[in-house]
């Protein structure tokens, strides 16, 4: 009955949209002026595309539906091959985004670790209750309330800029509010939850490290609206390289901490935090060249009758609990790992709850980096895609741009795990251990690191399916699969924490995101039929074989490198030189089986990447 009832839910969701107009929103470049030539060809394309859709659209007589399905063959491949080049074009964009993003990130996270765990288990700790209660309020609804939102206002600018300036609006006063109130609340919860294995040097700064990090969000919830408009209107561009302020601003805050240190009557030492503020307000800078592209001048508005907002509260209420209950097991994952043992490398120490707590943040960010390059980029590709698709009922082209994403994800997620677990220390060590970041913590970090890696293609797919799940309107079934992927954490997280410690965290985790798209993809299966996936399993088996061709080379020429000094692990030189030799040959190796396989997505990755630099 549950299933039967959410099924009617999603179709009279769909039958509301029936009138609405095919969306005809041209791919827009950040940046006009610059790229204007690539602008107008993307816009070529996409028309052509949509003129072929529209004319689909018109109803016809049944012996015309049935003449027309005789000729159809030819013109639904054309679309075909046309969906595949735009989606592989919007990827790209946003993976280049996020590839910009992410190096700023590891830098970021590089400064962090020179100011030791002392300072950097605090910061990491301080992080969660802004992020999470951002992600709670309105970071959360952008891929499954949003952007199909938004997308359904595409057509009419003046009706869209006044929807979004209405949440932008309402979501900075519910900020403001919130941030006063947690400042008083803030002593409770550090003691309790974010820092309770912390010494109290460590207890104490990370209170005014979280009371100071928690008012970025009135720039954090704002930014998360007006990045979806600016999504939903294929706004790629600026939108992508946005976040990139966010990961500066920590870098100067970090900088800051390491030149003043605790001089100036200790305020030295909260530069990260002032540095989360100021990469903030970075990010809605970077978005105002994207916003005048789309004519989004500010609005002040605050309509709370809107009927939009009734249908976002509606399409993400269930993800809302999603959230809710996701950031109730964060803080007990991080309750459990600021309370977790020394690892043996680290018994000389008598409290590890910082420095085990900075591993696992180092080591999440390191996860990030492919996940956000390639997941995330998927995700926010092919969503407005498979709206469309499921507006016009058009299974057969959900499905095939589905699976699309699919393969893509799996050609450049595999690999990464792979790399990041055979090349895990030099990794560490190269972007980590300096300052005073000791050996000792390189190898818990490594640890987590090897057992966070194993889920990185099932995130990949798990993203496209969430995708999938929110283009049908449906944002139940993914709420209701985190909670049951949930025990799956806690089945690894309870009984290990307290004795195999920082290694067990990592694991649970992998084993929750693991359930999620296996038993998301199993729900789906069920709901829309076949998603003839023995199409990924020829080119899977080439990127399994292309792998582990891979890693033998990796193993192979860490076993000979570590004998020579140059490449000593002891020494930054000898790291990077490791990373390069060895990671560089075996990505080599990798690519060049790939392409031996003849893996058509390999193809179609380098002529977008390749069409796109070659217009700069």
């Amino acid at each position: 009955m549950a299933k039967d009832s959410i099924d009617k839910e999603i179709f009279s969701s769909q039958n509301d949209q029936n009138d609405v107009p095919v969306e005809a929103v041209p791919t827009v470049l950040g940046g006009g002026n610059v790229d204007s030539e690539t602008a107008m060809e993307v816009i070529d394309s996409t028309s052509a595309a949509i003129k072929e859709d529209e004319v689909a659209a018109v109803p016809a007589p049944e012996n015309a539906v049935a003449e027309e399905q005789a000729v159809a063959p030819p013109s639904t491949e054309t679309g075909i091959k046309s969906d595949r080049k735009e989606l592989v074009k919007s990827a790209s964009l946003v993976a280049l985004g996020n590839l910009g993003s992410s190096v700023l990130g590891m830098l970021r996270q590089s400064f962090i670790a020179y100011t030791g765990s002392g300072i950097s288990g605090p910061f990491f700790a301080s992080l969660s209750p802004a992020q999470k209660f951002n992600d709670f309020i309105v970071n959360g609804s952008v891929p499954g309330a949003l952007i199909p939102t938004f997308n359904d206002y595409a057509e009419n600018r003046e009706a869209l800029r006044r929807l979004v300036f209405t949440i932008v609006n309402l979501v900075l006063v519910i900020m403001a509010i919130s941030s006063v109130g947690y400042f008083f609340l803030a002593p409770w919860f550090t003691n309790t939850i974010l820092a309770a294995g912390f010494p109290p040097q460590q207890k104490l700064l990370t209170l005014n490290f979280t009371r100071i990090v928690f008012f970025s969000l009135l720039a954090l919830g704002p930014f998360a609206v007006l990045q979806a408009a600016l999504y939903a209107q294929k706004e790629f561009g600026w939108t992508a390289f946005a976040a990139a302020a966010y990961h500066a601003g920590i870098i100067v805050g970090a900088i800051f901490t390491g030149v003043i240190g605790k001089q100036f009557f200790g305020l030295g030492q909260y530069g990260l935090a002032f540095g989360v503020i100021l990469g903030t307000v970075g990010e809605i800078v970077l978005l105002i060249p994207g916003m005048r592209n789309q004519h989004m001048r500010y609005m002040f508005v605050l309509d709370l009758k809107h009927p939009a907002l009734r249908r976002i509260l509606k399409l993400y209420g269930p993800v809302a609990f999603s959230f809710l209950f996701s950031a109730c097991v964060a803080f007990l994952d991080q309750f459990l790992t600021t309370k977790t043992p020394c690892i043996d490398a680290m018994q000389q120490l008598k409290n590890c709850g910082d420095a085990n707590l900075s591993a696992m943040g180092f080591a999440t960010l390191l996860i990030q980096f492919p996940g956000g390059l390639v997941a995330s980029a998927l995700s926010f590709a092919v969503l407005p895609t498979l709206t469309t698709y499921m507006r016009e009922g058009d299974i057969e082209r959900f499905k095939s741009t589905l699976l699309l994403g699919f393969r893509l994800g799996l050609l450049l997620m595999v690999p990464a795990a792979a790399g990041l677990i055979i090349l895990k220390l030099p990794i560490v060590t190269m972007l980590f251990q300096h300052g005073k970041f000791s050996p000792a913590q390189s190898i818990v970090t490594s640890l987590a690191l090897q057992n966070f890696s194993y889920q990185l293609p099932f995130i990949a797919i798990d993203q496209l399916l969430i995708a999938a799940f929110y283009a049908r309107k449906n944002t139940i079934i993914p709420v209701a699969v985190l909670v049951l992927s949930v025990f799956g954490y806690l089945a690894v997280a309870l009984p290990f924490w307290h004795s195999i410690g920082v290694p067990a965290m990592a694991f649970a985790n992998t084993v929750q995101n693991t359930l999620h798209p296996l038993i998301l993809l199993l729900i789906l299966w069920k709901t829309i039929g076949s998603l003839h996936l023995r199409g990924v399993l020829p080119a899977l088996l080439k990127i399994l074989l292309a792998t582990a061709g891979m890693v033998a080379v990796a193993w192979g020429l860490q076993l000979i490198l570590a004998h020579i000094h140059l490449f000593s692990l002891s020494t930054f030189v000898g790291s990077v030189l490791t990373v390069i030799v060895a990671g560089g040959i075996a990505a080599a190796v990798y690519f060049v089986l790939v392409i031996a396989f003849k893996v058509e997505e390999v193809s179609m990755l380098k002529g977008a990447v390749l069409a796109k630099l070659g217009k700069k």
